[in-house]
């Protein structure tokens, strides 16, 4: 476990209320996303997600891309975020060894605990693609440096 920030400028946000598990369907949806040949991914898709209740929540994806973008008239599913930056965060690598997002969020905030930080209520995965494979990087933000711009 370790503490890092993380920083990406230009990005597409997709949101969704979905269920917890259905997690792949906004990846699916951004990694789908039509690009023109002056806009192109230039990072990883990763996603935040607070939860609600009954495992129900609120998904957030982002798809950095090389420069900013207006979308047209009527696309109200997706938006432009100048910055995305949090300041401090608390770094599980490789969160998909654990069983579930779930267990591994639930890692984070002992080991929190036990250093006796205060994390936020929602978590951030970042996903890479890795030969065809998912590699999955939990960050949860500390309270007091959890300003996304």
């Amino acid at each position: 476990m370790e503490i890092r920030g993380l920083h990406f400028d230009h990005l597409i946000t997709f949101r969704v209320k979905d269920q917890k598990e259905n997690w792949l369907e906004g990846i699916k949806v951004m990694e789908g996303f039509p690009l023109n040949h002056e806009v192109y991914k230039n990072g990883p898709v990763f996603f935040s997600f607070e939860e609600e209740e009954d495992g129900k929540g609120l998904f957030t994806y982002y798809m950095p891309i090389n420069t900013g973008i207006e979308f047209e008239e009527g696309i109200t599913d997706f938006a432009y975020l100048n910055r995305y930056q949090l300041k401090q965060s608390l770094l599980l690598r490789q969160a998909q060894e654990e069983s579930d997002f779930s267990t591994a969020y639930e890692k984070v905030k002992a080991y929190a605990a036990a250093e006796n930080l205060s994390v936020e209520d929602s978590y951030i995965c970042v996903l890479l693609n890795v030969y065809g494979e998912y590699i999955i990087d939990l960050y949860v933000p500390l309270k007091e440096w959890s300003e996304v711009q």
